[in-house]
């Protein structure tokens, strides 16, 4: 492989050790917190264990991988199957949707998020501050997702694949 190839392969080993090589920095990055590269769910339904996993994928990844690697993290076949996922879904759904109160489920709430432009980071600390999305817990996103954040990709594969969790 020439160095100007503009698609790399990378293989399996050679995103951990990139992670973990000290000789230029002199520290050591953390060792991803999930199995890398992820998986698709072998029964192709997502999971709440899934949702964490790819959560602290996108994390680790935002942190200690460059942008150029995210295939190495997140394969294509993974990516796709998500965005089809989620496709089928949102394309049953109307674009605007009424909230009305939850009566049968109590203690239920309603959290609203402003422009997240991108930011993995304020959405990663937004879902452990408020609690993940559950029978009681609704989550009203404002647009504005993916603008001109560093992440705007991750930020965006994030809310797909919370609209795509049963």
């Amino acid at each position: 492989m020439s160095s100007d190839d503009p698609n790399p392969i990378i293989a399996d080993d050679s995103l951990l050790a990139a992670a973990a090589d000290t000789a230029t920095t002199g520290s050591s990055s953390p060792p991803p917190p999930v199995e890398i590269p992820l998986s698709w769910p072998s029964d192709g339904k997502l999971s709440l264990d899934w949702i964490k996993d790819f959560s602290a994928a996108l994390e680790w990844s935002s942190r200690n991988v460059g942008p150029s690697d995210l295939d190495g993290v997140l394969p294509v076949a993974v990516l796709d199957s998500l965005i089809l996922t989620a496709s089928k879904i949102l394309h049953k759904e109307p674009n605007c949707v009424r909230i009305e109160e939850c009566t049968s489920v109590a203690d239920s709430s309603v959290v609203v998020v402003g422009d997240l432009h991108g930011q993995l980071h304020d959405l990663l600390f937004l879902l452990k501050d408020a609690g993940f999305p559950c029978d009681n817990r609704f989550f009203v996103f404002n647009g504005d997702y993916v603008d001109r954040g560093a992440w705007g990709l991750e930020t965006f594969l994030l809310l797909l694949a919370w609209k795509a969790a049963p």
